[in-house]
């Protein structure tokens, strides 16, 4: 009988393999834009509410101003809308507001509420209430009386 030694198992050579995949990556890495930006896109620091430069600026959002005035030493307190005053204070605000929802105004633009330093918190947080209350969604605050 022909005796026969057992067939040698061949491990194939990756290294060709090895340098395909390298290739690809390589080509891949260098084809792709790592940047985050749109291609086309400049990044502009410009004021949305503001038009064109070359004059005046144009305000196309308008914001509502909210100044709020100390009266009494603290017990009450007058309310102005873009510098005229609201009657009856901040509880006339809400009114006011929603005056101005339901005739249109945009809902995201800036309420700034401003409030001199003798004025107490609960006023200036009832003038933030009426403003929600309203409908608004985009109120700050400012240091300086907002008139």
């Amino acid at each position: 009988m022909i005796h026969r030694e057992p067939a040698v198992e061949t491990i194939p050579n990756l290294a060709p393999m090895v340098d395909v995949v390298m290739v690809i990556l390589v080509f891949f890495i260098l084809g792709a834009t790592l940047e985050l930006t749109r291609e086309g896109a400049f990044v502009t620091e410009l004021d949305a509410r503001t038009g064109p430069g070359g004059g005046e600026a144009i305000e196309i959002i308008p914001s509502i101003r909210i100044g709020l005035e100390d009266v009494s030493a603290g017990q009450s307190c007058r309310a102005y809308a873009n510098g005229e005053e609201i009657e009856g204070g901040v509880t006339g605000l809400r009114a006011l507001m929603t005056r101005r929802r339901s005739l249109g105004a945009d809902p995201h633009s800036p309420v700034v509420i401003g409030a001199q330093s003798g004025v107490r918190w609960r006023f200036v947080m009832k003038a933030m209430d009426a403003c929600t209350a309203a409908g608004f969604d985009n109120i700050q605050f400012s240091v300086a009386l907002g008139s």
